[in-house]
Protein backbone atom coordinates (compact mmCIF):
# COMPACT_ATOMS: atom_id res chain seq x y z
CA UNK A 1 0.00 0.00 0.00
CA UNK A 2 1.33 3.39 -1.12
CA UNK A 3 2.27 5.91 1.87
CA UNK A 4 -0.48 7.46 3.51
CA UNK A 5 1.23 10.91 4.24
CA UNK A 6 1.43 12.48 0.91
CA UNK A 7 4.02 14.85 1.40
CA UNK A 8 2.33 18.08 2.74
CA UNK A 9 5.16 19.93 3.92
CA UNK A 10 4.63 21.94 7.47
CA UNK A 11 6.06 22.92 10.49
CA UNK A 12 5.73 21.10 13.56
CA UNK A 13 2.76 22.45 15.59
CA UNK A 14 3.91 23.77 18.82
CA UNK A 15 2.29 21.61 21.91
CA UNK A 16 0.92 25.00 23.54
CA UNK A 17 -1.24 25.97 20.46
CA UNK A 18 -2.04 22.09 19.80
CA UNK A 19 -3.63 22.47 23.46
CA UNK A 20 -5.41 25.87 22.73
CA UNK A 21 -7.27 24.20 20.22
CA UNK A 22 -8.27 21.26 20.99
CA UNK A 23 -9.05 21.65 25.17
CA UNK A 24 -11.91 24.03 24.70
CA UNK A 25 -13.98 22.52 22.60
CA UNK A 26 -17.32 21.58 23.86
CA UNK A 27 -17.48 17.20 24.08
CA UNK A 28 -19.86 15.17 26.10
CA UNK A 29 -20.22 11.10 26.01
CA UNK A 30 -22.45 10.85 22.28
CA UNK A 31 -21.88 14.56 21.56
CA UNK A 32 -18.07 14.78 20.13
CA UNK A 33 -19.03 16.22 16.56
CA UNK A 34 -16.78 19.02 17.38
CA UNK A 35 -13.61 16.86 18.33
CA UNK A 36 -14.68 15.04 15.39
CA UNK A 37 -14.51 17.89 12.82
CA UNK A 38 -11.54 19.64 14.52
CA UNK A 39 -9.72 16.06 13.60
CA UNK A 40 -10.99 15.48 10.41
CA UNK A 41 -9.15 18.97 9.35
CA UNK A 42 -6.12 18.25 10.93
CA UNK A 43 -5.55 15.19 8.92
CA UNK A 44 -6.59 17.32 6.08
CA UNK A 45 -4.14 19.72 6.48
CA UNK A 46 -1.51 17.41 7.00
CA UNK A 47 -2.44 15.02 4.15
CA UNK A 48 -3.46 12.39 6.45
CA UNK A 49 -5.77 9.63 5.98
CA UNK A 50 -9.11 10.51 7.83
CA UNK A 51 -12.26 7.89 8.30
CA UNK A 52 -14.70 6.88 11.19
CA UNK A 53 -16.09 3.35 11.82
CA UNK A 54 -19.71 2.94 11.99
CA UNK A 55 -19.55 3.88 15.63
CA UNK A 56 -18.30 7.31 15.22
CA UNK A 57 -15.18 6.67 16.33
CA UNK A 58 -11.86 8.84 14.06
CA UNK A 59 -9.00 7.35 13.02
CA UNK A 60 -6.26 9.12 11.48
CA UNK A 61 -3.26 6.98 9.77
CA UNK A 62 0.28 8.11 9.29
CA UNK A 63 2.26 5.25 7.18
CA UNK A 64 5.84 6.04 5.73
CA UNK A 65 8.73 3.87 4.61
CA UNK A 66 8.97 0.06 4.57
CA UNK A 67 5.81 -1.80 5.65
CA UNK A 68 5.69 -2.08 9.67
CA UNK A 69 3.55 -3.47 12.71
CA UNK A 70 1.39 -0.78 13.11
CA UNK A 71 1.15 1.02 16.44
CA UNK A 72 -2.15 1.82 17.58
CA UNK A 73 -2.59 5.56 20.25
CA UNK A 74 -5.66 5.45 21.21
CA UNK A 75 -7.31 8.39 23.33
CA UNK A 76 -11.16 8.93 24.20
CA UNK A 77 -12.87 11.94 23.02
CA UNK A 78 -15.76 12.76 25.38
CA UNK A 79 -15.91 14.66 28.80
CA UNK A 80 -18.50 14.50 31.91
CA UNK A 81 -21.04 16.85 31.25
CA UNK A 82 -24.68 17.94 31.33
CA UNK A 83 -26.66 17.91 28.15
CA UNK A 84 -30.33 19.91 27.91
CA UNK A 85 -33.50 17.96 27.82
CA UNK A 86 -35.90 20.52 28.65
CA UNK A 87 -36.37 24.02 27.89
CA UNK A 88 -39.25 26.44 29.73
CA UNK A 89 -38.00 30.15 29.03
CA UNK A 90 -34.79 30.55 30.95
CA UNK A 91 -35.25 27.40 32.97
CA UNK A 92 -33.14 23.83 31.71
CA UNK A 93 -33.69 20.57 32.22
CA UNK A 94 -30.29 18.71 32.28
CA UNK A 95 -28.95 14.99 31.86
CA UNK A 96 -25.37 14.45 33.38
CA UNK A 97 -23.32 12.27 31.05
CA UNK A 98 -20.63 10.71 33.27
CA UNK A 99 -19.11 10.27 36.64
CA UNK A 100 -19.04 12.84 39.62
CA UNK A 101 -19.86 12.52 43.03
CA UNK A 102 -23.25 14.09 43.89
CA UNK A 103 -21.55 16.28 46.69
CA UNK A 104 -20.39 18.62 43.34
CA UNK A 105 -22.98 20.51 41.15
CA UNK A 106 -25.59 22.67 43.27
CA UNK A 107 -25.49 26.48 42.61
CA UNK A 108 -21.99 25.79 40.32
CA UNK A 109 -22.10 28.09 36.84
CA UNK A 110 -21.90 26.50 33.35
CA UNK A 111 -21.83 27.47 30.10
CA UNK A 112 -24.12 26.14 27.39
CA UNK A 113 -23.40 25.59 23.83
CA UNK A 114 -25.50 25.00 20.80
CA UNK A 115 -25.63 25.66 17.35
CA UNK A 116 -28.06 28.67 17.97
CA UNK A 117 -25.81 30.02 20.66
CA UNK A 118 -22.30 32.27 20.47
CA UNK A 119 -19.07 29.88 20.05
CA UNK A 120 -18.04 31.32 23.62
CA UNK A 121 -21.84 29.92 24.54
CA UNK A 122 -24.21 31.39 27.20
CA UNK A 123 -24.14 31.31 31.14
CA UNK A 124 -26.38 29.34 33.49
CA UNK A 125 -26.71 28.66 36.96
CA UNK A 126 -27.14 25.02 38.60
CA UNK A 127 -30.44 25.62 40.85
CA UNK A 128 -30.72 22.30 41.79
CA UNK A 129 -28.90 18.42 41.23
CA UNK A 130 -30.53 14.80 41.14
CA UNK A 131 -28.34 11.89 42.56
CA UNK A 132 -28.74 8.40 40.64
CA UNK A 133 -28.40 5.48 42.68
CA UNK A 134 -25.39 3.91 43.70
CA UNK A 135 -23.87 1.41 41.43
CA UNK A 136 -22.63 -1.11 44.13
CA UNK A 137 -22.84 -1.43 47.60
CA UNK A 138 -21.11 1.26 49.15
CA UNK A 139 -20.57 3.24 46.13
CA UNK A 140 -20.43 7.55 46.17
CA UNK A 141 -23.93 8.43 44.51
CA UNK A 142 -23.59 10.37 41.37
CA UNK A 143 -25.07 13.26 39.95
CA UNK A 144 -27.98 12.26 37.30
CA UNK A 145 -29.55 15.36 36.29
CA UNK A 146 -29.62 18.82 37.37
CA UNK A 147 -32.10 21.94 36.74
CA UNK A 148 -30.58 25.88 35.67
CA UNK A 149 -31.59 29.14 35.09
CA UNK A 150 -29.98 31.30 32.38
CA UNK A 151 -29.06 34.42 33.12
CA UNK A 152 -30.42 36.33 29.84
CA UNK A 153 -33.01 33.98 28.17
CA UNK A 154 -31.47 32.88 24.90
CA UNK A 155 -32.03 30.34 21.78
CA UNK A 156 -31.03 27.09 23.92
CA UNK A 157 -32.52 23.93 22.20
CA UNK A 158 -32.89 20.03 23.55
CA UNK A 159 -29.34 18.61 22.75
CA UNK A 160 -27.21 21.57 23.70
CA UNK A 161 -24.18 21.60 26.04
CA UNK A 162 -24.24 22.52 29.56
CA UNK A 163 -20.69 22.37 30.73
CA UNK A 164 -18.79 23.74 33.65
CA UNK A 165 -18.09 27.21 33.53
CA UNK A 166 -13.70 27.45 34.80
CA UNK A 167 -10.85 27.36 32.56
CA UNK A 168 -10.65 25.86 29.04
CA UNK A 169 -7.29 26.38 28.61
CA UNK A 170 -4.85 28.46 30.69
CA UNK A 171 -1.30 28.30 31.91
CA UNK A 172 0.30 28.88 35.11
CA UNK A 173 3.87 27.86 35.07
CA UNK A 174 4.36 24.16 33.97
CA UNK A 175 0.57 23.40 34.78
CA UNK A 176 -2.18 23.68 32.15
CA UNK A 177 -5.94 24.13 33.91
CA UNK A 178 -8.65 23.38 31.58
CA UNK A 179 -11.64 21.80 31.70
CA UNK A 180 -11.44 18.74 29.86
CA UNK A 181 -8.05 17.45 30.64
CA UNK A 182 -9.76 14.24 30.21
CA UNK A 183 -9.10 13.28 27.81
CA UNK A 184 -8.48 15.67 25.53
CA UNK A 185 -4.96 15.74 26.46
CA UNK A 186 -4.51 12.49 25.78
CA UNK A 187 -5.95 13.14 22.22
CA UNK A 188 -3.65 16.34 22.02
CA UNK A 189 -0.82 13.62 22.76
CA UNK A 190 -1.83 11.75 19.93
CA UNK A 191 -2.17 14.49 18.05
CA UNK A 192 1.04 15.76 18.64
CA UNK A 193 2.95 12.40 17.74
CA UNK A 194 1.01 12.79 14.40
CA UNK A 195 2.40 15.93 14.24
CA UNK A 196 5.60 15.57 14.68
CA UNK A 197 6.36 12.35 12.31
CA UNK A 198 4.02 14.05 9.35
CA UNK A 199 6.62 17.27 9.33
CA UNK A 200 9.76 15.37 9.74
CA UNK A 201 8.48 12.44 7.27
CA UNK A 202 9.77 9.86 9.26
CA UNK A 203 9.42 6.25 8.87
CA UNK A 204 6.54 4.72 10.54
CA UNK A 205 3.24 3.10 10.91
CA UNK A 206 0.94 4.99 13.23
CA UNK A 207 -3.03 4.68 13.86
CA UNK A 208 -4.31 7.78 15.54
CA UNK A 209 -7.93 6.16 17.08
CA UNK A 210 -9.91 8.62 18.98
CA UNK A 211 -13.49 7.07 20.88
CA UNK A 212 -16.53 8.15 21.53
CA UNK A 213 -18.56 7.52 24.68
CA UNK A 214 -15.72 6.51 27.04
CA UNK A 215 -16.96 8.30 30.71
CA UNK A 216 -20.57 5.90 30.06
CA UNK A 217 -18.87 2.65 29.71
CA UNK A 218 -15.58 2.22 28.11
CA UNK A 219 -18.63 1.76 24.72
CA UNK A 220 -16.72 3.03 21.61
CA UNK A 221 -13.56 1.57 22.73
CA UNK A 222 -15.47 -1.90 22.92
CA UNK A 223 -17.19 -1.96 19.83
CA UNK A 224 -14.05 -0.90 17.76
CA UNK A 225 -12.33 -3.57 19.14
CA UNK A 226 -15.44 -6.20 18.85
CA UNK A 227 -15.40 -5.43 15.34
CA UNK A 228 -12.00 -5.62 14.85
CA UNK A 229 -11.73 -2.42 13.34
CA UNK A 230 -7.90 -2.45 13.52
CA UNK A 231 -5.54 -4.15 12.18
CA UNK A 232 -5.06 -7.93 14.02
CA UNK A 233 -1.55 -7.34 14.56
CA UNK A 234 -1.87 -4.23 16.22
CA UNK A 235 -0.05 -3.01 19.04
CA UNK A 236 -2.41 -0.67 20.93
CA UNK A 237 -1.42 1.81 23.44
CA UNK A 238 -4.32 3.94 25.45
CA UNK A 239 -3.06 7.00 26.00
CA UNK A 240 -5.46 8.84 29.31
CA UNK A 241 -5.27 11.28 32.29
CA UNK A 242 -5.71 9.45 35.81
CA UNK A 243 -6.34 11.42 39.11
CA UNK A 244 -2.77 10.86 41.04
CA UNK A 245 -5.07 11.56 44.11
CA UNK A 246 -3.95 9.30 47.42
CA UNK A 247 -0.85 9.52 46.25
CA UNK A 248 -0.84 7.07 43.01
CA UNK A 249 1.58 9.30 41.25
CA UNK A 250 3.86 12.43 40.88
CA UNK A 251 2.34 15.47 39.09
CA UNK A 252 5.30 16.77 37.25
CA UNK A 253 7.22 13.42 38.12
CA UNK A 254 7.15 12.28 34.00
CA UNK A 255 4.61 10.45 31.98
CA UNK A 256 2.94 7.07 33.47
CA UNK A 257 3.57 3.71 32.35
CA UNK A 258 0.32 2.49 33.45
CA UNK A 259 0.35 -1.53 34.58
CA UNK A 260 -3.37 -1.73 34.49
CA UNK A 261 -6.36 -0.47 35.97
CA UNK A 262 -9.13 -0.80 38.70
CA UNK A 263 -10.28 -3.89 37.53
CA UNK A 264 -7.36 -4.81 35.01
CA UNK A 265 -3.80 -5.86 34.40
CA UNK A 266 -2.49 -4.88 30.99
CA UNK A 267 -0.25 -6.75 29.19
CA UNK A 268 2.67 -7.86 30.55
CA UNK A 269 5.06 -7.90 27.57
CA UNK A 270 3.53 -4.18 26.09
CA UNK A 271 4.06 -2.79 30.36
CA UNK A 272 7.93 -4.11 29.53
CA UNK A 273 8.29 -2.89 26.09
CA UNK A 274 7.40 0.48 27.16
CA UNK A 275 9.03 0.36 30.05
CA UNK A 276 12.19 -0.59 28.62
CA UNK A 277 11.76 2.58 26.38
CA UNK A 278 11.61 4.71 28.78
CA UNK A 279 14.57 3.84 30.52
CA UNK A 280 16.52 4.24 27.36
CA UNK A 281 15.09 7.71 26.39
CA UNK A 282 16.30 8.66 30.25
CA UNK A 283 19.83 7.23 29.42
CA UNK A 284 19.68 9.50 26.69
CA UNK A 285 18.18 12.57 27.54
CA UNK A 286 18.92 14.26 30.87
CA UNK A 287 16.19 15.48 32.57
CA UNK A 288 13.63 12.75 30.74
CA UNK A 289 11.50 11.35 33.96
CA UNK A 290 8.39 8.95 33.70
CA UNK A 291 7.10 6.06 36.71
CA UNK A 292 5.57 3.10 36.27
CA UNK A 293 2.27 2.87 38.27
CA UNK A 294 -1.36 0.71 38.48
CA UNK A 295 -3.40 4.19 38.51
CA UNK A 296 -6.24 2.18 40.22
CA UNK A 297 -9.03 5.22 40.94
CA UNK A 298 -11.13 3.97 37.23
CA UNK A 299 -11.00 2.02 34.48
CA UNK A 300 -9.40 2.54 31.61
CA UNK A 301 -10.32 1.83 27.61
CA UNK A 302 -7.21 -0.60 27.67
CA UNK A 303 -9.07 -3.38 29.21
CA UNK A 304 -11.54 -3.47 26.84
CA UNK A 305 -8.66 -3.54 24.22
CA UNK A 306 -6.73 -6.39 26.12
CA UNK A 307 -9.51 -8.83 26.41
CA UNK A 308 -11.04 -8.49 23.34
CA UNK A 309 -7.66 -9.83 21.78
CA UNK A 310 -5.19 -7.00 21.11
CA UNK A 311 -1.94 -6.80 22.47
CA UNK A 312 -2.40 -3.61 25.15
CA UNK A 313 -0.77 -1.17 26.68
CA UNK A 314 -1.49 1.99 28.15
CA UNK A 315 0.30 5.35 28.80
CA UNK A 316 -1.36 8.07 30.97
CA UNK A 317 -0.72 11.86 33.04
CA UNK A 318 -1.09 12.52 36.49
CA UNK A 319 -4.38 14.29 36.45
CA UNK A 320 -5.63 16.93 39.27
CA UNK A 321 -9.12 17.73 39.78
CA UNK A 322 -10.31 14.14 38.41
CA UNK A 323 -13.98 14.49 36.25
CA UNK A 324 -13.56 18.58 37.84
CA UNK A 325 -14.03 17.00 41.24
CA UNK A 326 -12.38 20.21 43.06
CA UNK A 327 -11.47 20.60 47.07
CA UNK A 328 -14.40 21.21 49.44
CA UNK A 329 -16.97 20.34 47.21
CA UNK A 330 -16.43 22.51 44.12
CA UNK A 331 -15.90 22.14 40.78
CA UNK A 332 -12.69 23.28 39.57
CA UNK A 333 -10.81 22.57 36.43
CA UNK A 334 -8.56 19.71 35.29
CA UNK A 335 -5.11 20.49 35.55
CA UNK A 336 -1.78 18.33 33.60
CA UNK A 337 1.89 19.11 33.76
CA UNK A 338 3.30 20.20 30.52
CA UNK A 339 6.78 18.34 31.31
CA UNK A 340 4.77 15.01 31.78
CA UNK A 341 2.93 15.87 28.00
CA UNK A 342 6.11 16.24 26.35
CA UNK A 343 7.53 13.35 27.63
CA UNK A 344 4.68 11.20 26.61
CA UNK A 345 4.69 12.20 23.03
CA UNK A 346 8.01 11.39 22.98
CA UNK A 347 7.78 8.12 24.26
CA UNK A 348 5.22 7.41 21.64
CA UNK A 349 7.50 8.78 19.48
CA UNK A 350 10.10 6.15 20.44
CA UNK A 351 7.36 3.73 20.22
CA UNK A 352 6.48 4.49 16.65
CA UNK A 353 10.40 4.46 15.81
CA UNK A 354 11.08 1.00 17.72
CA UNK A 355 7.74 -0.93 17.04
CA UNK A 356 9.90 -3.56 15.55
CA UNK A 357 11.70 -4.16 18.62
CA UNK A 358 9.10 -4.94 20.73
CA UNK A 359 9.00 -8.85 20.06
CA UNK A 360 12.80 -8.83 20.72
CA UNK A 361 12.48 -6.94 24.09
CA UNK A 362 9.89 -10.28 25.19
CA UNK A 363 12.46 -12.80 23.32
CA UNK A 364 15.12 -11.69 25.26
CA UNK A 365 13.64 -11.29 28.63
CA UNK A 366 12.62 -15.05 28.11
CA UNK A 367 16.16 -16.17 27.07
CA UNK A 368 17.84 -14.31 30.34
CA UNK A 369 15.12 -15.99 32.58
CA UNK A 370 15.52 -19.30 30.70
CA UNK A 371 19.48 -19.02 30.93
CA UNK A 372 19.00 -18.00 34.87
CA UNK A 373 16.62 -20.97 35.29
CA UNK A 374 19.05 -23.23 33.73
CA UNK A 375 21.77 -22.25 36.08
CA UNK A 376 19.80 -21.73 39.41
CA UNK A 377 18.43 -25.82 38.38
CA UNK A 378 22.30 -26.76 39.01
CA UNK A 379 23.06 -25.02 41.61
CA UNK A 380 19.85 -26.15 43.32
CA UNK A 381 20.16 -29.98 42.63
CA UNK A 382 23.87 -29.42 43.97
CA UNK A 383 22.88 -28.36 47.20
CA UNK A 384 20.42 -30.60 47.86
Amino acid sequence: MAPVSRGVTRRVTPLKQLLREVLPIPTTPYTEHGVMAYLEGFAAERGLAFRQDGFGNAYITYRHGRARRPLVLEAHTDHPGFVVTGVRGKRLDLEFRGGLAAEYGRAEPVRVYGDALPARGVRASITSTTASKPVRRGAPRRIASAKAVLDEADEVAVGDLALWDVELCQFRGKLVYARQCDDLAGAVTVLATLDRLAAERRPGHLIGLFTRAEEVGLEGAAAAAAAREMPEDSLVVALETSSFAGGRAEQGGGPIVRVGDRTHIFSPAMTMWMTALAERIASERPGFRYQRKLMDAGGTEATAFDLLGYETGAACLALGNWHNAGPRGRVRAETVHLDDLEGLIQLCERMVAEVGGFERTVATARKRWRSIGLEAGKRLKAAR
